[in-house]
């Protein structure tokens, strides 16, 4: 059987990503950056890659990051609420260092599942709506190829729930507009790629554009 293949990625770059701020479910537009990763990749999408469907969440980050994608492979962009970022509550606008040395965020999740920051998700919830939906997805494209773009964090949780079984295991964090190739249907699951520039590989391949690395944020 052919499986399906999950073309994940995140959205590209916000300013509440370079200062170093958890936005979590706030609405938050792409930086100037963040709108060139999001071209720069749909441009390599068209020439790379064939998919039937692609979904993002319906936070304007991952929407103008699916737009041109959409665009350039003539798909219809659909959105869902479940692919939306880890809700902090009110901990949202404040900075990881504020919410890693103060308020120890991330011991937290990891030691508690049904913890809920101040009116916020659990790490129990936001892996298991994470997992929810890409396995929805996949089932219901069996065979196909599907983009879907969403968040960083959620993402995290989700691919260390799937691959190794525990949320907690976040060692996954993929950069603002990378790629991550994920079979799940049917089991077990298989990681194709991770963290995958692709928008840097097609100005790379293409004469006259920008080779520099972009930093990991």
């Amino acid at each position: 059987m052919t499986r399906s293949i999950l073309t994940l990625v995140r959205h590209g770059q916000t300013d509440a990503n370079t200062g170093g701020i958890w936005h979590g479910s706030t609405d938050t537009a792409l930086s100037p950056r963040g709108h060139e990763q999001a071209a720069r990749l749909a441009r390599a999408m068209a020439g790379r890659i064939e998919a039937v469907a692609i979904y993002s969440s319906d936070l304007a980050r991952t929407r103008d990051t699916a737009a041109p994608i959409a665009a350039a492979l003539g798909l219809e962009l659909r959105t869902d609420a479940r692919l939306r970022e880890y809700d902090l509550g009110s901990w949202e606008g404040k900075t990881y260092r504020e919410l890693h040395d103060t308020h120890r965020l991330w011991d937290a999740i990891r030691e508690d599942p049904h913890f809920a920051p101040h009116g916020g998700e659990t790490p129990l919830a936001v892996s298991t709506r994470f997992v929810g939906i890409l396995e929805e997805i996949s089932q219901g494209h069996p065979g196909e190829r599907v983009i879907v773009v969403t968040h960083g964090g959620g993402l995290s949780m989700a691919l260390g729930q799937i691959l190794d079984g525990d949320y907690r295991n976040w060692k996954r964090v993929m950069s603002n507009c990378a790629v991550t190739e994920l079979m799940l249907d049917p089991p077990p699951a298989t990681l194709l790629s991770f963290n995958e520039n692709w928008g840097e590989m097609e100005d790379a391949a293409e004469p006259g554009r920008g080779t520099n690395k972009e930093k990991v944020d």
